[in-house]
């Protein structure tokens, strides 16, 4: 993994939990998600804010949460970046 702004930083991790959090909200675009109620984004909240440290929950001061990237998210990122840029680039010459 790597700092998404700093990317000269990595990290080797071992033991973790990963979850899946991409969705695919719109396809040739149509809304294929169901988009869940309010109460249900809240109670997904509640139920896992024990996961994250009281550094990072505190209201004065708190630590800034460490976000690295893998390298397939970094290059999704990055090509995702690249298809709208040149998709303004091709609208702007109209």
């Amino acid at each position: 993994m790597f700092h998404p702004v700093h990317t000269f930083i990595g990290k080797f991790v071992t033991e973790f939990e990963a979850r899946e959090l991409h969705q695919t909200i719109f396809e040739n675009g149509e809304l294929i998600y169901d988009l869940p109620t309010l109460q249900e984004i809240r109670d997904f909240a509640q139920r896992n804010l024990h996961l994250l440290w009281d550094e990072y929950k505190r209201t004065l001061n708190p630590a800034e949460y460490p976000v690295n990237l893998s390298r397939a998210c970094w290059d999704n990122k990055m090509k995702r970046i690249e298809e709208i840029r040149r998709k303004v680039e091709a609208f702007m010459k109209r």
